[in-house]
Parts: C-alpha cells; sequence; structure tokens
C-alpha cells in the first residue's frame, strides 16, 4: 500500500512539478491517510517495511528498510500523518531539496500556486495544485 502511494503520486505531480529546475532531490513523504482506520494500516504496514525514527505531534517518522526508487532519487524517509480531514484531497505530499534556494523563491514569489513558510529553524515553499501538494525547502 505504501509503495502504491508513493508511485501514484510521483505520477500525478510529475506534470505539474517538471518546470521547477532546480530540483536536487526528494527528501520525504507525508501519506495522508482518509481515515482512522487507513491510518492504522498504515503504521502496520510501516512497521514491517521501515523504522520508526520519530513521534511528533503531525505523525510517525520511518525510516525505509530499503528505500523506493523514485523519478527524483532514491526515497528513505516517510512520515505517516495522523488523520486529518482537510488533507482529503491529496494521498500524499513530498518534500524536495533543491539545487538554488533563491532562484527557487524568486521563481515562484508571483506564483498564485505557491505559499511561502518561515519558521524558527526552517523555511519552506508549499507547490499546490488540484493534482499535487508539495513542498521545497
Amino acid at each position: 500500500m505504501i509503495r502504491e502511494i508513493v508511485k501514484l503520486n510521483e505520477k500525478r505531480i510529475k506534470k505539474d512539478i517538471r518546470e521547477i529546475e532546480t530540483l536536487k532531490r526528494i527528501d520525504f513523504i507525508d501519506i495522508f491517510p482518509t481515515s482512522i482506520e487507513h491510518r492504522t494500516k498504515l503504521d502496520e504496514e510501516a512497521r514491517k517495511i521501515a523504522k520508526l525514527v520519530d513521534s511528533t505531534e503531525k505523525g510517525n517518522f520511518y525510516l525505509l528498510d530499503k528505500p523506493i526508487k523514485t523519478k527524483w532519487g532514491d526515497l528513505y524517509f516517510l512520515k505517516i500523518r495522523f488523520f486529518n480531514e482537510s488533507r482529503l484531497n491529496y494521498e500524499a505530499a513530498p518534500d524536495f531539496e533543491v539545487e538554488n534556494w533563491d532562484e527557487l523563491k524568486k521563481l515562484t514569489k508571483n506564483d498564485n500556486r505557491c505559499s511561502f513558510f518561515e519558521r524558527e529553524k526552517w523555511q519552506a515553499i508549499e507547490f499546490k495544485t488540484d493534482n499535487c501538494l508539495v513542498y521545497f525547502f
């Protein structure tokens, strides 16, 4: 189920993010369960194919025993999020490292699909379309 979600998400977002030329690699992916029961099943599967690294206020963070190959490199980490009705439009949201952060900020600053987030220890750009939810850092 987890590998299928990653691959489905890869197909869904490929068209939307092809214009972002500064992608360096995929960092991790958040998986959004469609119900509390679905989250339980995802966590059970994750425990079979990954090691629990951390439990956060948003979900469980895992290191995969074997990385999942993607168009943007090997995926080693995933987070199974707690069920949240506001995330039902997306099955997953990958985070990507970019080669040139300043260039990406300039490219996306007037793009209504993008929102800039700055926190104490990190900053990110959220890129959202009907098909895709992606974060760049």
